[in-house]
């Protein structure tokens, strides 16, 4: 089953990258004569118009054939208007380059369905407050929820190592206690943590860690454009 899904989702993206190419050719009137997805014998054909669309036997690619395009000998020119050698250098230059442009796009518009659709992420709750750290000297406590850095909302705990890293000398952490509002003025140090890698590195801390709760974080269709 993994296999299959495997071979359609290739398939798929086999089929976004070849259809810039082929939206482009259409675009600057170069005939398409085949577009097909995968390689080898072709196992379902139809004609639709100048173009056959086809199904090949080997989903491990595909291609977009189009007329005067002779890969075998470049130099050959056939002269039609409606071929691809015809076409001015930077015209072959963006039916080329369109391709890998179709599966940016295609990237984008998955990112902005599944931050609408929503993800899983670690909730701003601190779960332990390591000891002799800005944070216990501040007052931070294990079940605090960290709405705020110097202003800014905080919606997953991710957020938060990116607003101390960037944030001044000290911060300000605006905290819900049990329902109670807190703000906290912390100095964040240079403390030592392990990478993924289990290399150590020197980061600007203030020594809490997430409590584990996990949460669903939904975008709007603007606003999911500036998640990173």
């Amino acid at each position: 089953m993994g296999l299959i899904i495997s071979l359609l989702v290739l398939s798929f993206l086999i089929f976004f990258h070849e259809l810039g190419h082929f939206l482009a050719a259409r675009f600057f009137g170069v005939k398409v004569e085949v577009f097909s997805i995968g390689f080898g014998r072709k196992i379902y054909k139809k004609q639709w118009g100048q173009t056959e669309y086809a199904l090949s036997a080997i989903p491990l690619g595909g291609y977009v054939k189009m007329k005067g395009q002779d890969d075998a000998n470049p130099l050959n020119r056939s002269g039609e208007p409606d071929a691809y050698d015809s076409k001015a250098p930077w015209q072959r230059m963006v039916i080329l380059g369109a391709g890998p442009f179709a599966n940016f796009v295609l990237a984008f518009l998955l990112f902005i369905i599944v931050a609408i659709g929503g993800f899983n992420a670690l909730a701003p709750v601190v779960g332990n407050v390591m000891e002799n750290t800005p944070a216990q000297t501040a007052g931070v406590q294990s079940g605090d929820k960290i709405l705020a850095i110097d202003g800014v909302a905080i919606r997953a705990w991710d957020e938060i190592s990116k607003r101390i890293k960037n944030g001044g000398r000290a911060i300000e952490l605006e905290i819900d206690r049990g329902g109670l509002l807190k703000r906290l003025v912390i100095a964040p140090q240079m403390l030592e943590s392990e990478n993924i890698f289990g290399e150590k590195e020197q980061r600007r801390m203030i020594g809490i860690a997430p409590s584990g709760e996990i949460i669903v974080l939904r975008y709007g269709p603007i606003e999911s454009i500036g998640v990173d």
